[in-house]
Parts: C-alpha cells; structure tokens; sequence
C-alpha cells in the first residue's frame, strides 16, 4: 500500500463522522474499515468494523468541532493527532489515533487519549 493511498483512506474515515451531529456516515465507513477491523482505545475494544459504529456515533453526537492537527503515515501506516470540542464529558479531548491498512481498507486503529473523564467512578 502507498502512503498516499493510506492517508486518502485515513482521511475518508475522518470525513465521515464529520459534520454529521450524532451519527456517522456508516456507508462510507464500512467502504474504508475493514470488517474484521481491529479497534483499541483506552475505555473500549472492538473485533469488527460493524461492532465500532455505535461507539463512534454516540461520540459523535458529543462533537462540536475536531481540529486535525496533523496527519502523517508511512507505507501501510498512518497516525493523526487532533482537539476535539465536545459537550461531554469534559470540553476538549486532545487524541493521537495509529491506522494500519490491509487490502485496501484500514484493518487496525489504536487511539490514545486521557480517558479519566470517562471511566466510571466507583
């Protein structure tokens, strides 16, 4: 897979879940993850493409607005960086995702972020 390539579908999963208040763009999403998608966060862990777009809806509808800033991927690589506003649990949310793409589609996505906010409180 070429960088180019790799970030053209990185870029297409950001796309669509924006400007969509709640919800995703499912159609498109399940054009560029790969069904057996491989998805790790701090508070969640998904085996299937199908399995994560509940979760990345329900963020969704917490998104103001996501500042990209920065993109960069190697070969079948990628890794973003960027802010999100959001109206819960907490205003802003810095995030750091990794991608790996396999057959074309994205086959893995490791997120990072300070999930204290969203861990339940004994």
């Amino acid at each position: 897979m070429t960088t180019e390539k790799t970030l053209e579908l990185v870029r297409a999963y950001y796309d669509s879940w924006k400007g969509l208040p709640g919800r995703c763009d499912e159609d498109s999403l399940r054009r560029v993850l790969h069904p057996r998608l491989q998805f790790e966060s701090p508070v969640s862990k998904y085996d299937t493409a199908e399995a994560l777009l509940p979760g990345l809806s329900r963020f969704n509808g917490t998104l103001r607005a996501r500042h990209m800033l920065q993109i960069f991927g190697s070969g079948d690589e990628a890794a973003a960086i960027y802010d999100c506003e959001l109206t819960a649990p907490v205003d802003s949310l810095r995030c750091a995702e990794v991608f790996r793409v396999e057959g074309g589609r994205i086959c893995s996505i490791r997120l990072v972020f300070d999930a204290s906010a969203y861990r339940t409180k004994p």
